[in-house]
């Protein structure tokens, strides 16, 4: 079953009167994504003989991710994740906690796949702001000179890039 069959896009949004429902609504989400793996089409090449690879065309039951977005689509949750949690961690201390276990949790269900190679590193690195930070400065001098000519500023310019 996919998650848009028992998404519910209408209607009230869903009000969380407790912290506890809150995880409830979680662990209800957890425990429909394990029980609804993903299915995708896979393709292995199989060296048959020297002149030939034969293809052949698989599918496979995958462990369904854990993401914020789905799970506000199965808590019924109308508005984004940002905006619901700021409003919720305004509530109590425990509404802090609960929403921060479930961050943590999805994240470190994701960080933990890509790690392993189950998910794709750069995608999980993207949706959870990791990334690899390279500085690079950029030193020099340009001088130019009154009554500088094209082709004169083109060959300076060459340098230049030759520099960097």
């Amino acid at each position: 079953m996919e998650l848009w069959q028992i998404a519910k896009p209408f209607g009230r949004p869903a009000k969380f009167k407790s912290p506890q429902e809150l995880w409830e609504a979680f662990l209800a989400y957890t425990e429909w994504s394990a029980n609804n793996p993903m299915t995708v089409n896979d393709t292995r090449s199989q060296r048959k003989s020297t002149l030939k690879d034969e293809r052949s065309q698989y599918k496979q039951q995958v462990e369904r991710p854990l993401t914020l977005m789905a799970f506000c689509l199965h808590a019924g949750i109308k508005r984004q994740w940002a905006d619901f949690r700021k409003d919720y961690a305004k509530r109590s201390k425990a509404f802090c906690e609960v929403l921060y276990a479930i961050e943590n949790t999805i994240r470190g269900q994701q960080v933990s796949n890509a790690l392993v190679g189950n998910y794709k590193e750069n995608l999980v690195a993207r949706l959870n702001g990791i990334s690899d930070t390279v500085e690079q400065k950029v030193s020099g001098n340009i001088s130019a000179r009154k009554g500088m000519s094209i082709t004169e500023a083109k060959q300076i310019l060459g340098e230049i890039e030759q520099e960097i």
